[in-house]
């Protein structure tokens, strides 16, 4: 068994520990409703493919705006989300996370797979719907040496 983070995955040292990211974007649409299947095809609906062309194209804005450098291939990011609904219905908030990594990958980061998302909250915003997310690169030396990192809980839009 091992017990080396080096013995672990691929785990690359952050060059730009300090930074993050933040972002509001819309809620993206849910996996259930982003695609249909013919001839057991998987295939992008219209709507979807719309949202991840804006989405990504607003995410490259804000990276320029807020100084993002991006970081070597095996880097880990933690994703600390907050979702604000426009009603009351049920929702699986976890299925609206697929789009928005997908639509992110290769801009924001290498690969998705590097990305540990994790819902913070779920609110209501009639008025304002969205998803407010925190990209930052984890530092797994200095999570063990000093525990969590707090990044998330200085949100810039509190």
């Amino acid at each position: 068994m091992a017990t080396k983070l080096d013995d672990d995955l691929n785990r690359d040292e952050p060059r730009h520990p300090k930074q993050v990211l933040f972002l509001t974007v819309d809620i993206p649409p849910s996996k259930n409703h982003a695609f249909f299947y013919k001839r057991g095809a998987k295939i992008m609906k219209k709507p979807t493919k719309v949202y991840m062309a804006k989405t990504k194209k607003e995410v490259c804005e804000e990276m320029k705006e807020q100084k993002w450098k991006k970081e070597r291939d095996h880097v880990w990011y933690f994703a600390d989300l907050y979702l604000y609904f426009p009603d009351k219905r049920r929702r699986d908030s976890h299925n609206s996370i697929e789009i928005l990594m997908d639509t992110l990958q290769g801009t924001l980061f290498r690969d998705d797979y590097y990305v540990l998302p994790r819902i913070q909250e779920v609110n209501l915003d009639r008025e304002n719907p969205r998803m407010e997310v925190v990209f930052y690169p984890i530092n797994y030396k200095e999570e063990k040496k000093y525990g969590k990192d707090k990044r998330s809980k200085k949100r810039k839009w509190n």
